[in-house]
């Protein structure tokens, strides 16, 4: 049986491919490094991540929100390197998001870790 957790990375799969597919043919974002990113590390990742982080009690939340902001670096530092300054920089924006939420996240969890010893 499969379990819950593929599932959801299956079916975020699953929504990848049908954007893939949609940008192919509405030809809409279809050259934007923008766009690529947002699919690829957006629905591909993050959201099943942070959903998973949610729902799911088998593996830490921090430990999920982790794995979406440093996989989601390593696809913009690998996949966006020859694109537009502009949109380099848009990806760098989204990115550091990212990692200023993970950082609060972060520091929310060991306030309450340490208000909860108290």
């Amino acid at each position: 049986m499969v379990s819950r957790e593929n599932r959801v990375l299956i079916g975020s799969l699953l929504a990848v491919w049908l954007a893939v597919v949609g940008i192919g043919l509405t030809g809409i974002g279809a050259q934007s490094a923008v766009v690529t990113f947002v699919v690829l590390a957006g629905i591909g990742i993050v959201v099943p991540q942070l959903y998973l982080a949610v729902t799911d009690d088998d593996v830490p939340g921090r430990q999920r929100v982790r794995i979406a902001a440093v996989l989601s670096l390593v696809i913009a530092m690998l996949g966006f390197s020859s694109a537009d300054p502009g949109e380099r920089l848009l990806i760098a924006g989204l990115v550091a998001a990212l990692l200023i939420v993970l950082v609060a996240y972060e520091f929310t969890a060991g306030y309450r870790s340490t208000a909860a010893e108290s």
